[in-house]
C-alpha cells in the first residue's frame, strides 16, 4: 500500500479503503446477499441501458481492470468502467466540462475535492439502495464521516493502508538477538534498537529508523493538529511532546543518529545497503523483489504500539471512491461502488496486499498478500492484526499543511540542538501563520 494516513502502511495500504447512519436499519443486520452490500436488487433501481462511467485515478491499467472494471462488469454487465489518469489536472477537467463520474483517491483527499464542489453526498443513495454500512469496519467508516464533516458521507472506503515494522533477519542473527514479535510496544523496540546499533567488521549497523509521514499525519494516538472550532494550531502540548520524544529517542542512540544528509534515508539503508536492522514504513511491496534478489533477508511484524493504545496501528487513509456532483449517472455510479465492496472484489484487494475495509476479518486473513510472492513464508498476517487508530477529534482543511510543518520541525529537533519546547512552540506559530496566510 502503498499503501491502512498515506500508509497498511499501512496497514495498508495502501492503493485502496465507525454508530453511524441513523435511520438505516440495515446496519443492524445482514439481510443482504452474502456477496454484496445491498439487499435490494439494484438492477431494478438503475437503467439497464449501456453506460460508460469514468473514474479519475492513478491505478495501473492491470489493477484498474482487476479491482474496478471486472467486479463492476460482473454485477452490472451494462456498466463499463474507464479510467481518466490523474496526470490530467482536475482544475483543467473542470474548466473543460469533462469531470469524471467518480474519483479514486485517499480518504484525506475528500476535503480537497469538497472545496472544489465535486463531492456528492451519498447518504440518500445508501437509503435508496438499502446498503448495509454495517459490513464496513466502523473505524474506517467513522474516519470517512469525520473527514466529510457534519456526519456526511462524501465517499465510500474501498481499501486500507498498513504501516509495519520490517526487519533484517541477518542483522538479528549476527547479533544473536531474538526477532521482533507482533504486539510489541515502542519501549520494547527501543531496547532492541540499542542492542542492534553497532559496528562490526568495519560496517556500521543502525538499529532503527522510520518513515515519518504516517507516524505524524496518521498518528496512532489520534492527535489533532488544528482545532476546527478556532482554526488554530493544536500541537504545542504534552501529547505531541510525547509523540516527538518517542521517535526522537531512537535517533539519539549513539551510532543511530541522523543529520541533515542522512535524515529520511532509512529506506535505502534497509532495502539496498542492508545496514538497517528495523524500519517502520508503509507498504513497500514494489521495492521488495529487487531487494530480496540482492540478498535482503526480511520479515515483518505489527507496528509497535503505545501502552495507552495497545494493538493499534496508524489512522486510516486508505482508498476512497467519490461520486462527483456533475455526474449524469449517479445511480449507476453508486451501484458500481457497491460492486467494488462485494466480498469477491474485496478479496481481490486483499490478495494484492492492501487491506479490505470490510468487518469480516476472514477476507483479510485468508486472502491478504496471496499474490505477493515476497510475502510467502513470511508473517503476512501480521499486516492485518492491529486495529486502525480512530480519527482525531478535529479534522480541517489545514491539516495537510500543519502535518508538513510538524515533520519539518521534528527533523529540526533531531538534527539540531533545539529543545523540544522551542520546536513545538515554533510549530504552533508556523501553523497559525500558514492558516492566516491562506485567508489572505
Amino acid at each position: 500500500m502503498n499503501s491502512w494516513r498515506k500508509g497498511w502502511s499501512m496497514a495498508i495500504t495502501g492503493l485502496l479503503l465507525a454508530t453511524i447512519m441513523q435511520g438505516c436499519a440495515s446496519e443492524k443486520g445482514s439481510s443482504e446477499s452474502p456477496d454484496g452490500p445491498a439487499k435490494k436488487n439494484e438492477s431494478a433501481l438503475i437503467s439497464t441501458e449501456p453506460v460508460n462511467l469514468t473514474m479519475y485515478g492513478s491505478m495501473s491499467d492491470e489493477l484498474f481492470e482487476r479491482l474496478v472494471a471486472e467486479p463492476v462488469k460482473k454485477q452490472y454487465p451494462n456498466i463499463t468502467m474507464t479510467q481518466v489518469k490523474n496526470d490530467k489536472k482536475m482544475a483543467d477537467l473542470i474548466a473543460a466540462g469533462e469531470v469524471p463520474d467518480m474519483i479514486n483517491d485517499t480518504i484525506n483527499s475528500i476535503i480537497k475535492y469538497q472545496e472544489m464542489g465535486l463531492t456528492e453526498e451519498l447518504t440518500p443513495y445508501v437509503k435508496k439502495f438499502n446498503m448495509d454500512l454495517g459490513r464496513i469496519n466502523q473505524v474506517v467508516l467513522e474516519t470517512v464521516r469525520k473527514t466529510s464533516g457534519g456526519n456526511k458521507l462524501l465517499g465510500l472506503p474501498l481499501s486500507g493502508n498498513v504501516v509495519m515494522l520490517y526487519y533484517n533477519k541477518d542483522i538479528f542473527d549476527r547479533s544473536a538477538v531474538p526477532y521482533p514479535k507482533d504486539g510489541m510496544t515502542w519501549d520494547q523496540v527501543y531496547d532492541l534498537a540499542k542492542v542492534l546499533t553497532r559496528t562490526e567488521g568495519g560496517v556500521k549497523y543502525r538499529g532503527f529508523d522510520f518513515q515519518d509521514s504516517f507516524q505524524f499525519a496518521a498518528n496512532q494516538l489520534s492527535l489533532s493538529v488544528v482545532d476546527d472550532k478556532t482554526d488554530k494550531a493544536a500541537v504545542n502540548n504534552d501529547p505531541w511532546k510525547k509523540m516527538f520524544e518517542n521517535y526522537a529517542r531512537f535517533l539519539k542512540i549513539a551510532g543511530n543518529e541522523v543529520d541533515e544528509k542522512t535524515y529520511g534515508k532509512g529506506g535505502d539503508q534497509f532495502l539496498k545497503d542492508k545496514t538497517l536492522a528495523m524500519y517502520v514504513t508503509s507498504s513497500i511491496f514494489s521495492k521488495l523483489p529487487d531487494a530480496v534478489n540482492n540478498g535482503l533477508n526480511f520479515d515483518v511484524v505489527t507496528l509497535p504500539s503505545f501502552t495507552e493504545a495497545p494493538n493499534t496501528t496508524t489512522q486510516v487513509d486508505g482508498g476512497v471512491r467519490i461520486i462527483t456532483t456533475s455526474s449524469k449517472h449517479k445511480d449507476e455510479a453508486f451501484a458500481a461502488l457497491t460492486a467494488m465492496l462485494s466480498d469477491d472484489a474485496q478479496k481481490q484487494i486483499a490478495a494484492i496486499g492492501n487491506t479490505s475495509v470490510l468487518k469480516d476479518n476472514k477476507i483479510n486473513e485468508e486472502f491478504f498478500g496471496k499474490s505477493q510472492d515476497m510475502l510467502q513464508n513470511r508473517n503476512r498476517l501480521g499486516f492485518v492484526k492491529n486495529q486502525p487508530a480512530k480519527p482525531p477529534e478535529s479534522i480541517t482543511k489545514y491539516d495537510a499543511t500543519a502535518h508538513g510543518i510538524l515533520r519539518a520541525q521534528f527533523k529540526k529537533y533531531v538534527t539540531t540542538q533545539t529543545d523540544i519546547n522551542t520546536v513545538l512552540r515554533e510549530a504552533e506559530e508556523l501553523i497559525n501563520k500558514a492558516i492566516a496566510d491562506t485567508g489572505k
